[in-house]
């Protein structure tokens, strides 16, 4: 006869094993390694795509195109793309989305982002019932959402030196919120990034540099957060002008983003 006692401690295996299961799989997924799933590959025109709004795609090497790839197709799969009204170039903005989070974490495991869940792509500036404003992007940790405005969004890959991009913007601050404080030495590295960015903005000597310099956009003066999201959209638009302008700051982010 089982008891009460029994039924707990069957409940509470399976309960584990099933956790094993899932961390098994998406291990698997993860790697590319799962037998269940079939990764639908990029056709040409998508390739083409990515390579004219993203032009670090092409100075890739052949391997890395090819993980570069299959992390944009998975992306794309795994998250939840929701958009509202009447939005124009769906699988256009699905693309650039998910290319866009393949390139920042190109060198990190954890590619898919599970900071974020679903995101809301809306025709123009909206309204956000969350901070009671209008935004053209933003990132909300506690519901891993991201939203976007779809004719800023659109707006950051057509001028790709202007240093504005909101797609790298708001998965920066996604990004940042991932790999926070995680047990590994990726968080690691990270974090002792953003403290050392911490510092430099506190800086009365390097905030006097970065206004006369007019490199940096007002917008990330706000906080530190915004600052680094700032940097970001720098690193990935004009690498060049930012490691001659700024190297201890290039250096810093190079590293976080390996």
């Amino acid at each position: 006869m089982i008891n009460g006692v029994d039924i707990f401690a069957y409940g509470l295996l399976i309960l584990v094993l099933g956790y094993l299961l899932y961390i098994i799989y998406y291990t698997l997924d993860l790697f590319f390694l799962n037998p269940f799933k079939r990764i639908t590959p990029l056709t040409k025109e998508e390739e083409k795509t990515i390579l004219y709004y993203l032009p670090f795609y092409k100075d890739l090497s052949k391997k890395k195109k090819k993980l570069f790839r299959k992390r944009v197709v998975r992306f794309r799969e795994r998250k939840i793309i929701l958009f509202h009204e009447d939005v124009k170039q769906q699988e256009k903005i699905t693309l650039l989305l998910s290319a866009t989070a393949a390139m920042l974490t190109l060198s990190m495991a954890d590619f898919l982002i599970l900071s974020v869940e679903k995101i809301h792509v809306y025709p123009k500036e909206y309204y956000s019932v969350h901070t009671k404003k209008k935004h053209y992007g933003e990132y909300n940790p506690s519901l891993k959402m991201l939203v976007f405005s779809a004719e800023n969004l659109l707006q950051g890959f057509k001028i790709p030196n202007d240093n504005i991009n909101l797609a790298v913007h708001e998965f920066s601050h996604a990004i940042s919120f991932n790999v926070a404080n995680k047990l590994n030495f990726r968080s690691y590295i990270f974090m002792f990034g953003m403290r050392k960015i911490s510092k430099l903005f506190k800086n009365p000597d390097f905030i006097a540099r970065v206004n006369a310099s007019n490199y940096f956009r007002e917008y990330g003066k706000t906080n530190i957060h915004e600052f680094f999201a700032v940097s970001v959209e720098c690193f990935v638009e004009t690498p060049q002008e930012f490691k001659i302008q700024f190297p201890k700051l290039y250096s810093i982010i190079s590293r976080m983003l390996k």
